[in-house]
């Protein structure tokens, strides 16, 4: 299973990096401000392949653990840590020289949930989830 969560994790990464860099390159041409030098794009990449590794691997820890409500235990943690991790863009200091930069929080606040989504997204692709629907009738 480790196998498998891993390879969603790069996956996922993969899959929000590059949404994110889709997103920098649009709300820069279309508010016509550049953050590149803040925001780089190999970063943004890379962040994201290591959020979503790290959250692959959190949710086998956490299958060892609790086995039945893994899935809803990690949802959970996953959803409320993706909320906390956008309070610092509202408080990153940019340089003097940048133009605009209230529209800072505009463009990386969204990247933050690319990684929740993209791994919540493919994740039925890689795991096979343990609960069953028992009014579900085949």
């Amino acid at each position: 299973m480790l196998k498998r969560l891993l390879l969603l994790g790069i996956t996922s990464g993969i899959l929000a990096g590059a949404t994110a860099l889709i997103f920098q390159k649009i709300y820069s041409s279309s508010l016509g401000v550049d953050f590149s030098n803040i925001a780089k794009p190999g970063a943004i990449l890379i962040t994201n392949v290591v959020g979503c590794v790290v959250a692959a691997i959190g949710y086998w820890i956490l299958d060892k653990w609790l086995k039945n409500r893994t899935e809803a235990v990690f949802n959970f943690i996953f959803a409320i840590l993706t909320f906390a991790s956008i309070l610092p863009a509202f408080s990153t200091k940019l340089p003097l020289d940048i133009n605009s930069p209230e529209l800072f929080p505009g463009l990386v606040i969204p990247m933050h949930f690319f990684p929740v989504l993209a791994y919540f997204t493919l994740e039925p692709l890689f795991i096979k989830l343990r609960h069953t629907n028992p009014h579900r009738t085949n």
